[in-house]
């Protein structure tokens, strides 16, 4: 299975607005080409967080005849609400995968509107989420969670492609995230390069693809 990460970035470096969020940052260029990314994978992989802050519709438009993939949700606390664009608008039921410590809960919101997957232990452990894609025999998964979701799972070295988008914009603020999020480094990050695979531009914006070396 490959695991490719989609993020876009200002050209200093943020990848949310300075209140935190998504909205806004990319062209109907980047959201073509996001469609195209989707469109090459048979499951996308979210956090909570995005959910709750984006409220995204996980379906391609901009790539005819294509086949929509599986949205897999990780709710490591309390739940969801049902009225998501996701599981009011997806083509497939959605994955939530939670840990035992919420199971209760998702399973009283959820329960009509997901396949529900607990793990047995009171976190996400990202090489296990990855064994319960593989074994549903996912092969091209594309993760569109947020920086700190995209660090478990670099940190886990689990992260083959790196989709990155450039906008042309220079937001300024300290403490915005980065693609990776987190109180520590990543384990020898000056060791595990990547290697550019492709580049284009559409617009004002950059299109990069990196694969790890």
């Amino acid at each position: 299975m490959k695991l490719s990460i989609n993020m876009a970035m200002t050209l200093d470096g943020k990848v949310v607005r300075p209140d935190g969020r998504w909205y806004g940052l990319t062209s109907s260029e980047d959201k073509t080409q996001m469609d195209v990314y989707r469109s090459q994978s048979d499951a996308v992989l979210v956090g909570k967080n995005s959910i709750l802050n984006d409220n995204p519709i996980v379906k391609i438009r901009a790539v005819p005849n294509a086949l929509n993939p599986r949205p897999v949700i990780l709710v490591r606390k309390g739940t969801l609400p049902p009225d998501k664009h996701v599981f009011e608008e997806s083509d497939h039921i959605p994955l939530v995968i939670c840990t035992k410590t919420n199971l209760k809960e998702i399973k009283t919101s959820l329960e009509n509107k997901a396949e529900i997957f607990a793990l047995d232990s009171d976190d996400i452990d990202p090489k296990k989420v990855t064994g319960i894609l593989k074994r549903k025999g996912y092969k091209n998964v594309l993760l569109e969670g947020g920086p700190k979701l995209n660090f478990s799972f670099l940190e886990a070295d689990l992260v083959d492609r790196i989709y990155l988008t450039i906008v042309p914009y220079i937001i300024g603020k300290n403490g915005l995230s980065g693609i990776a999020d987190h109180s520590s480094e990543l384990p020898n990050f000056d060791k595990n390069g990547w290697t550019l695979k492709d580049h284009f531009t559409k617009g004002n914006e950059i299109f990069l693809v990196y694969e790890k070396a």
